[in-house]
């Protein structure tokens, strides 16, 4: 009966290997996987897109819906008492982007709006909202598109990694 015992604590030990090699080298389609300076090709037939920021932390999610993409940003770790100007930049500003707001524009679900286009986090440092945006705005640019979290006076600098949309 022990030796039994050991072959099954042998199988046990195999079998809880592989489950963890095996998810440690799956790579999600939700997850950018691209290089620091590459630039991540997506398509409007994904429906879904998630971008990290530099952080690490915060996320800024693509939604495509017919002719338009619901822009979700979550940003975590942020001070409390700085407000935050959040943009989409298009080939480093040669294309026309978007900057965040004004409130009629936002669905705000986790902090507050002042000043037309200033975000400020709640008493926690997290700021939730989504912006739709014509498909248009994703598709203008030939080079690169990113979000960029910035703070009021320029300190703070947060970004996600490239990407481009292909029309």
């Amino acid at each position: 009966m022990s030796i039994r015992f050991k072959k099954l604590n042998q199988l046990f030990i195999i079998v809880a290997l592989f489950i963890f090699f095996a998810g440690c080298s799956e790579k999600s389609s939700m997850q950018e996987n691209t290089a620091k300076d590459e630039v991540l090709k997506i398509t409007k037939s994904q429906q879904l897109q998630e971008l990290t920021f530099a952080d690490g932390i915060s996320r800024a999610i693509i939604i495509f819906e017919d002719d338009a993409a619901d822009i979700l940003i979550y940003a975590k770790g942020l001070d409390s008492n700085v407000k935050y100007r959040i943009s989409l930049i298009g080939d480093n500003g040669a294309s026309p982007g978007v900057m965040f707001g004004p409130i009629e524009n936002v669905k705000l679900r986790v902090g507050s709006l002042e000043d037309e286009v200033m975000f400020k986090p709640n008493s926690e440092g997290e700021l939730f909202m989504s912006m739709r945006n014509p498909i248009r705005i994703l598709t203008a640019a030939k080079k690169e598109l990113y979000f960029k979290i910035e703070s009021e006076n320029k300190k703070v600098n947060m970004k996600t990694s490239s990407f481009l949309v292909n029309k």
